[in-house]
């Protein structure tokens, strides 16, 4: 009596499938489990799914208010400090 493989068949997508059909491997390789492993290793290689690029238009949500009441209060910040400057680079006069 024949001994049996206890080997548990590994299932492929049928994506692969068709690409082992379409590079004309015989059904001879596609039956033996080292040949198939490397024909997928290759195929995955392949086919390997690339981390999508963020698009330009899914930005995260922006409070504009918040970001214009921000604005204003830098704004106002550097006419303080340009103010203060001001003060400073004043030539003293002498009142006598």
């Amino acid at each position: 009596m024949a001994k049996k493989n206890n080997v548990r068949p590994v299932s492929y997508p049928s994506e692969f499938d068709s690409w082992l059909k379409a590079q004309n491997v015989k059904k001879k390789e596609r039956r033996n489990p080292e040949a198939l492993q490397r024909y997928y290793q290759e195929w995955a290689k392949m086919h390997a799914r690339k981390p999508k690029k963020r698009s330009l238009f899914k930005l995260p949500a922006l409070d504009l208010d918040q970001i214009a009441s921000h604005a204003r209060k830098v704004s106002e910040l550097v006419e303080t400090i340009q103010g203060v400057k001001n003060m400073m680079n004043q030539p003293k006069t002498h009142d006598d």
